[in-house]
């Protein structure tokens, strides 16, 4: 963890519009935790990040935005599953996480619900929750960035 609140990211939070920043007294939220770069791994199609990797293993993005633009089925969590963790696999690659796990479900028509584990290298488990709710994503942490400042 920074020691200094400066040295992270600003955090990024998905709403109807997209992504977003929070601000509190006029400071961006920050989080030195991994919230983001699974966020910009998911739900960035060719991260612009992505010129710096000479190995295509290393790039971010790709998979997962397009597994969902299929008809909901017992396959397509599947597949849905499957895009997630591959598009999580460059942390691992980069060791930056030493288990990624992804867990898709669809607990209703409309709905889709993510759970993303991942374990920093002698770190506790880090889980984030998305839900997909027909258009929108809701965006929840279970231990959320403004609590780590």
């Amino acid at each position: 963890m920074a020691t200094n609140r400066y040295e992270v990211d600003p955090r990024l939070t998905i709403d109807e519009d997209g992504s977003d920043l929070e601000f509190i007294g006029g400071q961006p939220v920050m989080d030195a935790g991994l919230e983001n770069a699974i966020l910009i791994s998911l739900f960035t199609e060719d991260w612009f990040g992505n010129v710096f990797f000479n190995n295509p293993n290393h790039r971010v993005g790709g998979k997962f935005l397009y597994s969902l633009n299929q008809p909901l089925s017992i396959s397509a969590v599947e597949t849905i599953r499957k895009a997630a963790l591959s598009d999580l696999n460059w942390l691992i690659v980069e060791k930056i996480a030493s288990v990624v796990e992804v867990v898709v479900t669809n607990p209703e028509a409309k709905k889709i619900s993510v759970v993303v584990l991942v374990k920093p290298p002698g770190k506790d488990v880090q889980a984030l929750l998305l839900e997909k709710n027909g258009v929108n994503w809701v965006n929840q942490m279970i231990y959320p960035a403004y609590l780590k400042v």
